[in-house]
């Protein structure tokens, strides 16, 4: 391996090193957005109550984190578009984290039917446009930028198999982006007012995309990513 090659993947180490101290941070904030000091035992009860949402929040964030880790065991080297992308994830992330938070605190409280906290924070219609939209919008831009940066990726792969790998991750963060733009557009159609759940549905359309591409795709889907 020549030496430059070995300062390159050690600054895309670094890299990852820093994604990954972002989205920790990331999660911080999901919780502490919104938090009080605890005083009683009460408090306690009502801060439990938000743990439902937390693990909705957590799990999505933690897709995301994972897809990166994903990225850089098929790309050890890393050119300037590929590292403009993943601050610009980390960027896109730390603020995405809000409409998160508020998206997970009113679905947990719409799914329990008031059991957990959330369903105050809508006060209308209006109200729930705007958080299906902000989020939808916010998903759209993060899937995007990972389906630019697995694009970007393959101009750096070693081999056509972590091309194609690079090329299938690429197509099904653009099938991602595209169907929060759909839920965000379907938020803002008169139909909310009687399925004010559509636009949450409409997430349902990513794996139902996913298994469509890999039946079309046969048995190329099958063939495995190189070892990290």
């Amino acid at each position: 391996m020549r030496l430059s090659d070995e300062v390159e993947g050690e600054a895309a180490k670094r890299l990852d090193a820093f994604v990954d101290a972002a989205f920790a941070f990331a999660v911080t904030l999901l919780i502490i957005a919104g938090a009080e000091p605890l005083r009683s035992f009460d408090d306690l009860l009502r801060a439990l109550a938000h743990v439902p949402a937390f693990a909705m929040g957590f799990a999505l964030l933690t897709m995301f984190w994972s897809a990166h880790r994903g990225f850089g065991k098929l790309t050890p080297v890393r050119d300037g578009a590929s590292v403009m992308l993943s601050l610009a994830i980390v960027f896109t992330v730390l603020v995405y984290v809000f409409p998160l938070r508020l998206l997970t605190e009113t679905g947990a409280g719409w799914v329990s039917g008031g059991l957990l906290p959330g369903r105050e924070l809508i006060q209308s219609l209006e109200d729930l446009r705007g958080i299906f939209v902000s989020y939808g919008v916010g998903f759209a831009i993060l899937a995007g930028l990972f389906a630019l940066l697995h694009h970007s990726g393959r101009r750096t792969a070693e081999n056509d198999q972590t091309r194609s790998a690079l090329g299938r991750g690429r197509d099904l963060w653009v099938l991602s982006a595209t169907t929060g733009l759909v839920s965000a557009g379907a938020a803002l159609t008169p139909a909310l007012a009687s399925a004010p759940w559509l636009p949450g549905v409409c997430y349902w359309l990513i794996p139902a995309g996913v298994g469509v591409y890999y039946a079309l795709l046969g048995p190329r889907s099958r063939a495995p990513a190189p070892a990290a």
